[in-house]
């Protein structure tokens, strides 16, 4: 039986994640200096990058990758959001990140009209898609333990 806590819907595990990434990811700036190069929101069922909503998190490292940036901000937008910020931080781990937890009206908390489009694919299970929630659970115990 797995006896660590639960870390899906808990926020003091986010705001410590915060502080632990920042000195894992070698952030040598003063937060309050400090401002990431791509800064990425994060809803219940989908992220936006760059006012383009995205619902794949594999489209979204793609998306950031490209852009080659040495930081991200991952900042968590309304309930509900955890899973999609936590999958976000564990893949861009390798990465100096900025994990925030924000109120919906912030101004960070932008989300265009998502688009109608037609699956191209089946993709099953809770969105935003691309997420191994086993591998996302293992990477956080062990930054939390």
């Amino acid at each position: 039986m797995d006896r660590q806590p639960s870390v899906r819907s808990s926020p003091g595990i986010i705001a410590a994640a915060v502080c632990a990434l920042s000195l894992a990811g070698g952030a040598g700036a003063s937060t309050q200096s400090w401002t990431p190069d791509v800064r990425v929101a994060v809803f219940a069922d989908h992220y936006v990058l760059a006012d383009r909503a995205i619902d794949d998190l594999d489209r979204l490292d793609d998306a950031v990758l490209a852009m080659r940036p040495r930081s991200v901000g991952i900042y968590a937008c309304g309930a509900g959001s955890e899973r999609a910020q936590r999958a976000a931080a564990h893949r861009f781990g390798h990465l100096s990140l900025e994990l925030r937890v924000l109120e919906p009206g912030a101004p960070e908390c932008r989300s265009p009209a998502p688009a109608r489009a037609l699956p191209v694919g089946q993709r099953t299970g809770p969105r935003p898609y691309g997420i191994d929630d086993a591998a996302v659970d293992r990477w956080w115990h062990q930054m939390m333990p």
